[in-house]
């Protein structure tokens, strides 16, 4: 059988801030013409009512499970990353949603803590999931520089840091 096949395919993936406000979205299609924020109201919804009916921590919802697709969410300290995706989940797309998350909450530390509902505030999160999108067998093909912390190609070599998330490019080896 072709691993390929057997590893999950995100289709979807939505970043919000924990008050239900969408941040970000992006999907395998680059489609944006529909209207995401009620998708991301009504999952912060569900994770309130979780938490209210089932007396658990603040957050605790990480999985559902439909016919053929799945959510998965990835939860932070003031956002989280809810992912649709299609095959069984892996340690891969684990480790892929909670670096994503990571990344959003060292770059965007202050919009996190601080909510003001400036969408301008949160430029450059797009690209940041749309990180999630790349699968692992197209990432090898590629040679180019990436930046190992979020993944996104490195197009100018005289960069010290990268665009997506800022990270410090020196460490490169």
């Amino acid at each position: 059988m072709d691993s390929d096949y057997d590893s999950p395919e995100i289709k979807e993936a939505f970043l919000v801030h924990k008050s239900g406000c969408l941040i970000s979205y992006a999907n395998s299609k680059g489609d944006d013409s529909q209207d995401y924020d009620i998708i991301a109201g009504m999952l912060t919804a569900i994770q309130s009512f979780v938490r209210d009916t089932f007396g658990a921590g603040q957050w605790s919802l990480k999985r559902l499970e439909f016919e053929d697709r799945n959510l998965l969410i990835e939860l932070g300290e003031h956002i989280y990353l809810a992912v649709i995706y299609e095959g069984k989940a892996d340690v891969k797309i684990q480790s892929k949603c909670e670096r994503t998350v990571d990344i959003v909450q060292e770059k965007f530390w202050q919009q996190c803590r601080e909510w003001t509902g400036d969408m301008d505030e949160w430029a450059g999160t797009k690209e940041i999931i749309g990180s999630l999108f790349v699968r692992e067998d197209e990432e090898h093909v590629d040679d180019r520089k990436r930046c190992e912390l979020c993944g996104s190609i490195v197009e100018d070599p005289e960069l010290t840091a990268c665009q997506i998330c800022g990270y410090d490019l020196s460490m490169f080896t």
